[in-house]
């Protein structure tokens, strides 16, 4: 069962930062390059830990902002409530995702209790180990699903909130707040829940994966007879929220693909025929991905000025010859992996996270964009939490960038040390 602990996070020290709301950022997987000119403009922004311009200069600002009390470690051990107040444009209500920020142990393959449902990308991986070999800190925490039906950890929350370190209103226009959870009962009482039960990593697997590969690292150059289980490098940070809140949204990633033979719309629509029916919509008044609702395998096509609505051909998705569990193959991603990517685009299935072809994308008008630059993009529905949580149980992982957790986390709130 999950194992978390409270710990002594680092943080900006307002007496020295002027503007203490302009040095959170971004996520590294999110922030573009507009902002990201923007922010390096800012000498201690926290964008300068998350991407930095090089390694070398990323272990000189830490240790400059260390120096200069920058940034100072809290005296005590704490976890950290964390809430994000938000609103969708489909949607007239307003939400707020409650959840707490802490240190949570990386178990063994065997007696491993944080599921992951996603694949990750090796060139992503490799950065993000190098980034934290050298800081050893952890920037920004991933985000995880525990289990309280009954909301008992909320009610401790919202005490605690009442006095907010930080409230901030980021580029997604969401609210963030957090405050500081000391009180030795009550943190116990998050242990106390937390280790009756296994965590669903949401968002943030590449990260998770970094710090998995960096604490085996360590371990192999010290020694089983010189291990502590105790160190901090067996542990990550995580924002861990609760799955039973009606407070989660998982929002598409949408596939574009730039094939590197030259070929034609009218090609990919022949390759497409054996297993896709596809109707051109181009001149329909609805936007593409309104016409996707209610039909669980059917994506958008867009490419140029053309929109197609394609839907896979009846009882195609129960034949996909992959050795993995009924639940991965019943995704609406898979089926589009599977038909799309390996029979139209011939790139084997178990091949596609490396390929370059492929491109993931969240923003539906950069994904337009593209298409109006002569990508062949195919816009998805997004993945119900029912299906992540089936899929988490299998142990398989669905094909890469196949949630979108919304919102994201801010980088720079509390950086957690695995030294």
């Amino acid at each position: 069962m999950a194992t978390i602990r409270p710990f002594r996070a680092w943080r900006y020290n307002a007496e020295k930062i002027s503007d203490i709301y302009g040095v959170f950022s971004p996520l590294f997987d999110v922030v573009n390059a507009e902002q990201l000119a923007k922010l390096y403009q800012n000498p201690h922004n926290s964008i300068h830990l998350s991407v930095p311009k090089s390694h070398e200069a990323v272990v000189e600002k830490l240790a400059e902002w260390k120096q200069n009390n920058i940034i100072l470690q809290d005296e005590k051990p704490a976890l950290y409530a964390y809430y994000q107040t938000f609103e969708l444009p489909i949607e007239a209500e307003t939400f707020t995702r409650k959840g707490f920020i802490c240190m949570i142990k990386m178990k063994s393959e065997a007696e491993n209790d944080i599921l992951l449902h996603e694949d990750t990308l090796a060139h992503s991986v490799k950065d993000r180990i190098a980034l934290l070999e050298k800081t050893r800190l952890n920037v920004a925490p991933t985000h995880g699903l525990y289990t309280d039906a009954q909301f008992q950890l909320e009610a401790l929350m919202d005490e605690y909130m009442q006095t907010p370190l930080y409230e901030y209103q980021d580029y997604q226009g969401v609210i963030n707040k957090i405050a500081i959870i000391s009180q030795e009962k009550d943190v116990e009482k998050f242990l106390q829940i937390l280790d009756k039960q296994n965590v669903y990593l949401a968002d943030g697997h590449h990260r998770f994966e970094s710090s998995k590969v960096l604490r085996d690292k360590v371990r192999a150059e010290n020694g089983d007879n010189f291990w502590d289980e105790n160190a901090l490098i067996n542990y990550h940070l995580m924002y861990l929220t609760n799955i039973c809140a009606d407070d989660l949204r998982i929002l598409p990633t949408h596939r574009i693909w730039r094939p590197l033979e030259n070929i034609t719309l009218a090609d990919v629509l022949s390759r497409m025929f054996p297993y896709w029916k596809v109707m051109d919509v181009t001149d329909y008044p609805q936007p593409i991905y309104s016409l996707l609702q209610k039909k669980k395998y059917a994506f958008g096509l867009l490419h140029k000025n053309k929109e197609y609505l394609v839907e896979i051909r009846l009882g195609l998705q129960t034949n996909i010859e992959l050795e993995i569990p009924d639940a991965l193959k019943q995704l609406s991603y898979t089926v589009l992996h599977y038909y799309l990517f390996e029979k139209v685009a011939k790139i084997p299935y178990a091949e596609q996270s490396k390929n370059r072809e492929i491109i993931y994308e969240k923003s539906y008008s950069a994904a337009m964009q593209a298409a109006q630059e002569g990508a062949f993009v195919f816009i998805c529905q997004e993945v119900k939490m029912e299906e992540m949580i089936n899929i988490c149980e299998t142990g398989y992982k669905m094909p890469q960038k196949s949630t979108y957790f919304y919102p994201k986390v801010v980088c720079g709130l509390v950086f957690g040390e695995v030294n």
